[in-house]
């Protein structure tokens, strides 16, 4: 899982907690959402308007609809939970995966790759946290 800051050059990444095909990989997807949000509370002034970048269609649409499968909710309202203690406003658009190569390398643990597309690009691991985790085994 990765995900990052271009405005910052930082970038974060986690090795999947559980095996890729004990859940969709979908789940993966808006959990990495709910991490760059997490993650945004450090580097962006409340107040902010955010925009987040994913290349997972159905990802978009839960957080643009707020509306998912009952096994998503947990992160559907932490994200919520957290633009409105932030006072953040957010938008998630559609990035084609092939234009979506930083991202890719860092999920990859590709980071000679990524450093080489962002010179500078500064890349830390996450703990993701256990309580959303929880909903993948549901």
């Amino acid at each position: 899982m990765g995900f990052w800051f271009p405005s910052i050059s930082l970038g974060f990444q986690s090795a999947l907690p559980y095996s890729p095909h004990s859940c969709p990989i979908f789940f993966f997807e808006a959990f990495v959402v709910l991490m760059a949000v997490h993650m945004a509370t450090h580097y962006v002034p409340q107040g902010t308007w955010v925009a987040l970048f994913s290349d997972n269609l159905n990802t978009v649409s839960i957080f643009n609809s707020l509306a998912a499968l009952p096994h998503y909710n947990l992160i559907l309202l932490a994200v919520v939970d957290i633009f409105l203690s932030h006072d953040f406003d957010f938008c998630v658009f559609h990035i084609p995966g092939p234009h979506n190569i930083v991202t890719d390398a860092l999920s990859h643990w590709d980071n000679e790759h990524a450093t080489h597309i962002v010179p500078g690009l500064n890349i830390h691991t996450f703990q993701p946290p256990q309580d959303v985790l929880g909903a993948a085994s549901q």
